[in-house]
């Protein structure tokens, strides 16, 4: 493989990596607490990265054009549901959730009650209070803004909710849950938010513009396609050249 095609085709592959994370963000619109992701050069990595996540993972096929992907904080819409064991946060901050692994932090508020009375994802996992899992007994729950959880009118605990100095220290464990990268980061609890009961957050992905998105790069990727055909052609026609001069 000459210079030429090495290059076009490490560019061809990015835009195969982005196709891959725009059809994810899309399988996941409707997906409660999901965040999309966006492809990126390593290299071209300039801008603040407030408000992302970048995935530890970068990939380096060619050796020229490393790339990896990073993932977008920003807020997602609330849908009302009547469910009070929905919850969705109302400004920046996580739910904390305790898995067998360590501790993990989502948006995904749809959450239950499982055999026990313990209040759990809908994966089983326990959600956190500040004094640890959260037992309900009883019929009236209410979670005031503050993530007060009261049970026929007794407190029983507060949802803990945190947030980081800067975000993009999580990144995806699945299930819309994220883990932290760096141990040396510590969580704060968060300032500013509000609990909104009965609601949940959906995903932050706009359809119009992931499909937008997928057109550009589809486009972008044909035309790599066509470049190394070219590049093909005239390497044939040299070979073929050559052959006849000798």
């Amino acid at each position: 493989m000459n210079g030429a095609i090495h290059l076009v085709a490490a560019g061809g592959i990015f835009y195969e990596k982005k196709l891959d994370v725009l059809a994810n963000n899309l399988s996941n619109i409707n997906t409660v607490g999901f965040k999309k992701d966006q492809a990126f050069r390593l290299s071209a990595l300039k801008e603040n990265p407030e408000q992302t996540s970048i995935s530890g993972k970068s990939q380096n096929l060619f050796s020229i054009l490393p790339f990896g992907t990073r993932t977008d904080f920003s807020p997602g819409s609330l849908q009302h549901t009547e469910n009070a064991l929905d919850l969705a946060l109302n400004g920046n901050g996580f739910f904390c959730i305790k898995t067998p692994e360590a501790i993990q932090y989502t948006r995904k508020g749809n959450f239950t009650l499982n055999e026990n009375g313990v209040l759990v994802t809908q994966e089983g996992l326990p959600v956190l209070g500040e004094g640890g899992e959260i037992k309900i007994d009883g019929k009236n729950i209410v979670v005031d803004a503050q993530g007060n959880v009261s049970v026929d009118g007794t407190t029983v605990d507060t949802i803990k909710i945190v947030d980081f100095p800067q975000t993009y220290v999580l990144e995806k464990a699945g299930n819309s849950l994220f883990t932290l990268t760096d141990s040396s980061i510590a969580e704060n609890k968060a300032e500013g938010v509000e609990v909104q009961q009965g609601f949940v957050e959906f995903s932050n992905v706009d359809a119009i513009r992931m499909m937008t998105e997928m057109i550009e790069v589809l486009r972008g990727y044909e035309s790599y396609q066509k470049v190394i055909q070219n590049i093909d052609d005239v390497n044939s026609k040299a070979i073929n050249g050559i052959g006849r001069l000798a």
